[in-house]
């Protein structure tokens, strides 16, 4: 009789599954590469730019709208490049430099589909620290390239 219900026993705990866990102790990460911890000893320049990069990731309309000027800004750092070459100036970047040499057709496709790629991947970062700063990045740098391309046309008109 005894073994019958060691039997019985031993083959009810064959059919459960004693690999189930009840209760997880494993506590998973959901960091997005801003961090949370007090900033003491930071600069107010870092501090604003750290505040600057939560209101892009918690408003994203404004970081559309960021993207939107980064593609505005290149399509007219393209149709000041063509009024530079058409009045003798060089082009300074050389994969572009290349593709003006060709046609200014393919130069003008390049450069969109590369910001427009750039800035659909950005888009898609949206929630990490690093797409947005590349979105900033991008807005810096055309801002500059503009800024470079009125000084060039005011200071040889």
């Amino acid at each position: 009789m005894e073994e019958d219900s060691t039997a019985t026993d031993l083959s009810n705990r064959r059919q459960q599954d004693r690999r189930r866990r009840r209760f997880s102790f494993v506590v998973r990460e959901r960091r997005s590469g801003f961090d949370r911890r007090g900033r003491e000893g930071a600069s107010r320049a870092s501090i604003a730019y750290g505040q600057a990069l939560l209101a892009l990731r918690d408003r994203p309309r404004l970081l559309f709208s960021l993207l939107v000027v980064v593609n505005i800004l290149n399509l007219a750092d393209f149709l000041l490049t063509l009024k530079v070459l058409a009045a003798g100036g060089g082009e300074a970047n050389p994969i572009l430099r290349s593709l003006f040499a060709m046609d200014p057709l393919y130069a003008g496709l390049f450069k969109l589909v590369a910001v427009l790629l750039t800035s659909w991947l950005a888009w898609r970062c949206r929630r990490f620290r690093s797409g947005l700063e590349a979105a900033v990045i991008m807005l810096t740098v055309f801002a500059a390239v503009i800024c470079y391309h009125i000084f060039g046309l005011v200071a040889y008109a």
